[in-house]
């Protein structure tokens, strides 16, 4: 799956470690199982992929919301995109108490 996300991160892969790409997705894969309620399926797994992708895209700007120097603006999604988090909510089982 590593190198998947490298090639998901085309010329930035080379910025970051396996070490750091294989962590990202630790860390997504375990909150797309904790968000659906279940083991990670072929479906999941590409989403968990595409979340580490985020995750390493948005290293170093935790917590910023938006930016301008010298006359450049930059400003940052919050959340994951809606087609993530339509394709997770699809896939979610429901807890019943």
């Amino acid at each position: 799956m590593i190198e998947e996300i490298k090639l998901m991160l085309g010329e930035a892969a080379t910025n970051y470690t396996d070490a750091q790409i294989s962590l990202a997705l630790k860390i997504a894969s375990a909150e797309v199982e904790e968000y659906c309620n279940r083991e990670l399926d072929s479906t999941l797994e590409l989403m968990a992929q595409q979340i580490a992708v985020i995750k390493l895209n948005r290293m170093g700007t935790e917590g910023v919301a938006s930016q301008s120097y010298s006359g450049v603006s930059e400003s940052y999604i919050d959340g994951y995109p809606a087609e993530v988090v339509a394709v997770l909510n699809r896939k979610r089982k429901i807890k019943v108490m």
